[in-house]
């Protein structure tokens, strides 16, 4: 069962001994012999072959209609064709071949090291998938005796030990199980949007300067060339487009410039998605808090925008933040329809829970005030720990309203006092990474 089969098929009992002899070292594979296209097919039928060396010229059905028959049939659609032929070498013929499903082209006199390692690449690829059927089956019966084993072990669970105990303290485990995965999910959205734009975005910009060079060369030389190196350029632009929403949707370089930067470019970004005004107040200087505090801010600022865009029918919504007694308070409201009564308790709705958590996890409070057709308001509010203070020189930072008007796909920023000079700094950096983002 897990032996690999090469099939050798040659109409000429001379040649087929000739080539059976060419492949030494048997111990690791079976060889098997057909004399016709027929036969072939029958062993095909039977077996699961490595590779197969088919001879072209053969007298009723030639190699190019077994090489068709073999795969056409779903058993063996995937088996590799070796063609051996001595006559039909022109590029018509070889075309021909490739397009019945061979994969490569042997020449008589046939060279005894080129023809071992073409088979020997098949048989070790064989051999690799057989290895792994093998683990496959292993792997079920191992399933099959652990499913045994946790009944067993199932049983001799004392349900009734300290139940309301073990409950508290299983849905504080996990509680904190899910604030670890958070913690876990978004270094590795982290990792894989850096390595996305590390090595998949250098060498697709270095693809896209070799193929906009050959473009170039081509324009006036060779007009069709041209054109599908033209089209290849546009799919690697979009592939490039693609590649920067897939980071941005891990994690926004933007938020490497802050919490003040990647919540004004989370707003600006809804409002041109959705058409819906909104409305930020912010402090001027930028907010010292540390990484994990942010990135839970910025998520839960999504999620809260993302309930207003898909529920609350608005036409505008409010985001504050600020800071009072050493926490961070942040209100997003919209003057939607609200929430119904036991709309929160809807199957798979789990954007107020998630928020909910979130806010747990830090230690800080939730506030939610709704009423039909009156809106939402959604606050929370959580410490900022450590000496980690309102702004970056400790001071109480006045708030600026940075409102996006109707129809204009930017945010006006009103002048409200003298920013810092890591904000300054910050600031130039943006530009950049917005055109980067989006």
């Amino acid at each position: 069962m897990f032996t690999p089969r090469v099939l050798l098929v040659n109409d000429d009992p001379a040649n087929l001994l000739a080539l059976k002899s060419l492949l030494p070292g048997r111990d690791d594979y079976e060889v098997i012999t057909a004399r016709s296209g027929e036969e072939a097919l029958r062993w095909v039928l039977t077996y699961d072959f490595a590779v197969i060396l088919l001879d072209v010229n053969m007298p009723g059905m030639d190699g190019f209609e077994t090489a068709e028959a073999i795969h056409s049939h779903p058993r063996s659609a995937s088996v590799p064709i070796i063609l051996v032929t001595a006559h039909y070498a022109d590029e018509m013929h070889r075309l021909k071949g490739y397009q019945r499903g061979a994969v490569d082209y042997l020449f008589t006199p046939i060279i005894p090291q080129i023809l071992q390692t073409k088979v020997a690449v098949f048989v070790d690829l064989a051999k690799k998938n057989l290895q792994l059927k093998r683990q496959t089956l292993e792997l079920e019966r191992l399933n099959v005796t652990l499913q045994e084993q946790r009944k067993q072990d199932l049983q001799h669970i004392n349900e009734r030990k300290q139940a309301e105990e073990a409950l508290r303290q299983s849905q504080e485990e996990l509680r904190q199980l899910a604030s670890y995965q958070e913690r876990i999910k978004e270094d590795e959205r982290k990792r894989i949007a850096r390595e996305i734009h590390d090595e998949l975005g250098q060498n697709l910009l270095a693809l896209r300067i070799d193929i906009a060079m050959l473009h170039a060369r081509t324009g006036t030389t060779h007009p069709k060339l041209n054109r599908k190196v033209h089209a290849v350029l546009d799919h690697i632009d979009a592939t490039m487009k693609a590649m920067r929403a897939i980071i941005n949707n891990l994690r926004p370089t933007v938020l490497d410039l802050g919490l003040n930067a990647a919540i004004e470019w989370q707003v600006k970004e809804f409002q041109r998605r959705t058409g819906i005004a909104c409305a930020l107040l912010m402090p001027d200087k930028e907010l010292a808090i540390d990484d994990n505090r942010a990135t839970a801010v910025f998520r839960i600022l999504q999620e809260s925008l993302n309930n207003v865009f898909r529920h609350a029918r608005a036409t505008k919504a409010t985001i504050e933040l600020q800071t009072r007694d050493e926490r961070l308070l942040m209100t997003v409201s919209d003057n939607g329809v609200g929430i119904f009564p036991g709309c929160r308790r809807k199957a798979n709705s789990f954007g107020l829970v998630g928020i909910k958590e979130r806010v747990s996890a830090l230690g800080g409070e939730f506030t939610l005030n709704t009423a039909q057709d009156k809106g939402t308001s959604i606050a929370i509010s959580i410490p900022l720990g450590g000496d980690a203070g309102a702004t970056v020189d400790g001071s109480e930072a006045p708030l600026q309203e940075r409102r996006a008007t109707d129809g204009v796909n930017q945010i006006v920023v009103a002048p409200a006092g003298r920013a810092d000079t890591a904000r300054r700094r910050k600031d130039k950096e943006l530009p950049a990474k917005l055109n980067e983002s989006t």
